[in-house]
């Protein structure tokens, strides 16, 4: 057997898999002679072999227990570390859904309002503001740009600057652009809407939205391994903090995985870049099950229709129908992160991974292993072409 260390001195896609499948054994199910975690262990087995993927983590979560958790392949190829339960996983807009959770436990406290005006509480909002409420930018329905200042393919055109857009100027650009549409006439899913929805959450909770994610809603359900490690750029030169069990991220190289690392905004964090283990996900999914940190009749209002008729969000969550059965969560990355939850089955299905170049469709297909009568939607690609393994020897 092939020692770990030797992985990226003399790497070959045969070599990788067989790490993948030593790291099988070092991993485990809560039983995985269960019908359950059979189906899902073969289709998960089945994936990574195909797609490559190094690693990845995958919980179900039922009526508030977990019925299913598995770990799969590496977390760390320099360090030869495998997945394990406190591996934190890049989540990217998976984060959304922990914006979400924090404004519903504000509605809760009556700290906000839902039909709340931004100019509550950003007082120095433009004219054109005026009609944007908490619901319009949980909803995508706010109209506000996402400027080109945040950098790169996020904003409306490309960056020229090597060092990110402070949040002074990105607020300055957002207030001097004109709306892409007049409020609540239609959605468009940009993340212009999540940074001011972070500038009313931090008026609020008075300190950094990593600070109050960690002391709102980590600490109290006791989520130990997510967070923010609030990179910052100043080109030639990063620096960020070290997060407990953090994974690498990867993405396609010629014969090896390369590791990838995207950037986000600390701006914008409402929007994507948090951290998090699915055992530290399965807690979160648990404790809305459970009804104690947020009352049902909070929690109900994700099946309520968001301002415009037919909108595909409730609160921040994506709404989706597989043939009838009604499902809320979101992906990220595209497919670093997928959550989804079925309300009326009380399933909530969690698939982590740090594969850059997938695109989300494991959490719907353990839907149909799971729900009688979940249909998949067609896949046109399983992944995407970055290119990298084109011109990194």
């Amino acid at each position: 057997m092939h020692h770990f260390n030797i992985l990226l001195k003399n790497f070959s896609m045969k070599l990788f898999f067989s790490a993948i499948a030593i790291a099988f054994l070092l991993t485990g199910f809560i039983d995985q002679h269960t019908p359950v975690s059979k189906k899902i262990d073969e289709l998960m087995r089945r994936e990574i072999k195909e797609l490559g993927i190094p690693g990845a983590a995958v919980a179900v979560v039922q009526n508030g227990k977990l019925i299913h958790y598995s770990n799969y392949g590496m977390a760390n190829l320099e360090w030869n570390q495998p997945v394990t339960k406190n591996t934190s996983f890049q989540i990217a807009s998976v984060t959304k859904l922990f914006t979400s959770t924090l404004v519903m436990k504000y509605m809760q406290e009556g700290k906000i309002s839902l039909k709340d005006p931004v100019t509550k509480y950003l007082t120095d909002a433009p004219a054109s503001w005026q009609e944007v409420r908490i619901e319009h930018l949980l909803s995508h329905e706010s109209g506000i740009p996402w400027p080109a200042s945040i950098g790169g393919f996020l904003g409306t055109k490309a960056s020229t600057s090597d060092k990110p857009a402070s949040r002074e100027q990105v607020y300055k650009d957002i207030r001097d652009s004109a709306m892409t549409f007049k409020t609540g006439s239609k959605e468009s899913y940009i993340n212009g809407d999540a940074f001011v929805l972070q500038m009313v959450l931090e008026k609020i909770g008075g300190k950094k939205i990593g600070d109050i994610f960690r002391d709102e809603i980590f600490t109290p359900i006791g989520m130990d391994n997510s967070g923010f490690d609030e990179e910052t750029r100043n080109f030639p030169a990063q620096v960020m903090k070290p997060l407990k069990n953090k994974s690498q991220i990867f993405t396609k190289g010629k014969t090896m995985p390369l590791v990838y690392k995207s950037f986000y905004n600390p701006t914008s964090y409402c929007s994507g870049g948090l951290y998090m283990s699915a055992d530290d996900a399965v807690k979160w999914a648990i404790a809305l099950d459970d009804e104690k940190f947020l009352r049902r009749d909070i929690i109900d209002q994700l099946q309520t229709p968001m301002p415009l008729k037919g909108s595909f969000t409730a609160l921040g969550w994506n709404r989706e129908i597989f043939n009838g059965h009604e499902a809320f969560g979101h992906s990220g990355g595209p497919g670093l992160g997928d959550i989804l939850r079925f309300p009326k089955e009380k399933l909530t299905i969690i698939v982590f991974t740090n594969y850059a170049d997938m695109y989300p469709y494991l959490a719907a297909n353990i839907a149909h292993l799971l729900i009688p009568g979940v249909e998949l939607p067609e896949i046109k690609a399983k992944t995407l072409e970055r290119g990298y393994d084109k011109i990194v020897e």
